[in-house]
């Protein structure tokens, strides 16, 4: 073995291990969001084991078919774990529960065939069951770090702290690093294989340098309210300010209303508001104003001056900014679609 190949064992052995450091620290952090810390952890260890097969696959002549498999298999662990850890970090009343658990059907299914396939499958079962197997596993793994960015990226402007932002946008790039890394792999011309676990290694310590740096593990707390200086009567006060403003003065209708223009109205703080709002209507920012747009559309809707408006229009009209949003906002508060509700009452 030559001193270059010593040298990327090295380093990438070493990411490897600081992955586990990081895991088991996390695990028994008591301080902080100890559910997000928990889920970060187990995202760690999946990482880890991922990149470790990687390191033997590389400077291991017979790597068995089945640990290479099951490496892959896990790759539909890492996306759901990212989703479920930016849901504990910006949701204070996220809890995991068995419901959650059908995230990570599809990596138990790649674990499994992981198990079962054997040396000879290579050659007797069809080459585009490898292709689809390949674009199913780095498929899943970048939808799923995709969904959870734009989940987070839109609650940055109303309810998420900039803390948890940057946290959550620095594993979202670390992580689609990794993906590109690997992906870049599969045409073994471009790029060595041992790339990904060297990447996966820089992106570890760089990670953790700033996280360390910047005490955004210890930020990252759903329970940050309970010190929020504010008393029953005030918190009753600025609500009903609230429900004056986006009730009584229609302001659910301006599609630009977000927690920190109401704030600024009120002369309170975002996390005063937030933290008001999350109380008094057991729903956040953005599902407490879409009740009062799918109230006023139900109202649209039923009017027969407004028969000849389309839906979009409508939803418009209202204050949401996509027919999307409008739909599943309606549907979950009405059980049916809008057009539904509206053939249903113009009977």
């Amino acid at each position: 073995m030559s001193a270059s190949e010593i040298v990327l064992i090295v380093v990438s052995g070493l990411g490897v291990l600081h992955g586990l450091f990081l895991a088991v620290f996390l695990w028994l952090y008591s301080r902080g969001n100890q559910l997000a810390n928990r889920i970060l952890s187990m995202l760690l260890l999946v990482l880890s084991f991922r990149v470790g097969k990687s390191v033997f696959l590389e400077f291991t002549e017979d790597l068995d078919v089945k640990m290479i498999f099951i490496g892959l298999g896990s790759l539909m662990a890492i996306g759901p774990l990212f989703l479920l850890y930016t849901r504990s970090c910006t949701n204070k009343s996220f809890r995991f529960s068995s419901k959650q658990l059908f995230h990570f059907i599809p990596a138990i299914g790649g674990i499994a065939f992981g198990f079962w396939i054997q040396d000879h499958h290579l050659e007797t079962l069809p080459k585009l069951l490898f292709l689809f197997l390949f674009l199913s596993y780095y498929g899943h793994y970048l939808t799923y770090i995709l969904v959870s960015y734009s989940s987070f990226s839109k609650k940055r402007k109303d309810e998420l702290d900039e803390d948890t932002y940057r946290l959550l946008r620095l594993l979202f790039i670390g992580l689609l690093v990794i993906w590109i890394a690997y992906v870049l792999n599969l045409f073994d011309d471009l790029t060595p294989y041992i790339v990904g676990p060297v990447l996966y290694s820089v992106v570890a310590y760089l990670i953790s340098f700033v996280v360390i740096q910047n005490g955004y593990i210890h930020k990252v707390d759903h329970s940050k309210y309970k010190t929020t200086p504010v008393s029953e009567e005030q918190a009753e006060r600025i609500f009903e300010k609230v429900q004056k403003i986006v009730s009584d003065e229609e302001q659910y209708r301006n599609p630009d209303l977000t927690l920190k223009s109401l704030s600024e109205v009120l002369n309170v703080s975002t996390q005063v508001l937030s933290m008001v709002i999350n109380q008094k209507s057991k729903s956040n920012f953005n599902s407490f104003i879409n009740q009062y747009r799918v109230e006023g559309s139900k109202k649209l809707l039923e009017d027969k001056n407004y028969k000849n408006h389309t839906i979009a229009a409508i939803a418009f009209e209202v204050g949401f900014n996509s027919i999307s949003s409008f739909n599943t906002s309606f549907k979950k508060q009405t059980g049916k679609t809008p057009l539904d509700y509206r053939q249903h009452v113009m009977k």
